[in-house]
C-alpha cells in the first residue's frame, strides 16, 4: 500500500508540473474581438514561465478598420496558472497596455485623428494542452484606458519549446 501511495503521488505531481514548467517558453497567435472598436483583430504572443505557476506574456494585436476606426496595442500581462485537470489550467491576468487608435475622417487618404495611451489589463483565461507542444486558450480581459476602455475576447494557439 505504501508503494502505491508513493507511485500515485509521483504521477499526480508529474501531471501537474508537466503542463507548465519553470523556464518553458511558447510563441503563438490569436484572433481577438474588441468591444469598443467593434472589430476583429489578429495578434502574436510570447510566453515565458518565470516559475511553474507564474508566466509573463508580451503580446501585440492589430484590430482591423471598422467604421473608420482601427487600433494597435502592445501588452505585457502576468498569468497565475492554476491546474484544474491534467491538461487544463485557468488563470487570472493583470498587466499593462499601450494602445494607438486611428479614426479615418473620410476626407481623403491620410486624413484622420490618432491617439495613443497607456492602460491596465485585468482578466482571466483558460488554457488547454492539446499535446506535448501545442496549447489553445480562451481569454477575456478588460483594458482600462482613459476614455478608451474596452473588453477584449481572445482565442489563441501556442507552440511550446
Amino acid at each position: 500500500m505504501k508503494k502505491f501511495i508513493i507511485a500515485a503521488s509521483l504521477i499526480f505531481l508529474g501531471l501537474g508540473s508537466a503542463f507548465a514548467q519553470q523556464g518553458k517558453q511558447a510563441v503563438g497567435g490569436s484572433l481577438s474581438y474588441g468591444t469598443e472598436t467593434e472589430s476583429v483583430g489578429i495578434g502574436a504572443k510570447y510566453q515565458y514561465n518565470i516559475t511553474n505557476e507564474i508566466r509573463i506574456e508580451p503580446s501585440m494585436d492589430y484590430f482591423f478598420k471598422h467604421n473608420g476606426l482601427s487600433m494597435f496595442d502592445i501588452n505585457t500581462n502576468v498569468h497565475y496558472l492554476v491546474p484544474i485537470a491534467s491538461n487544463v489550467k485557468i488563470y487570472p491576468l493583470a498587466g499593462f497596455t499601450f494602445t494607438s487608435w486611428h479614426q479615418d475622417l473620410g476626407i481623403g487618404a491620410g486624413f484622420g485623428a490618432s491617439t495613443s495611451k497607456f492602460g491596465v489589463n485585468l482578466g482571466a483565461g483558460m488554457e488547454f494542452a492539446l499535446d506535448r507542444n501545442w496549447s489553445m486558450n480562451f481569454e477575456m480581459k478588460y483594458q482600462l484606458i482613459s476614455d478608451l476602455d474596452q473588453a477584449v475576447f481572445n482565442l489563441g494557439v501556442a507552440y511550446s519549446f
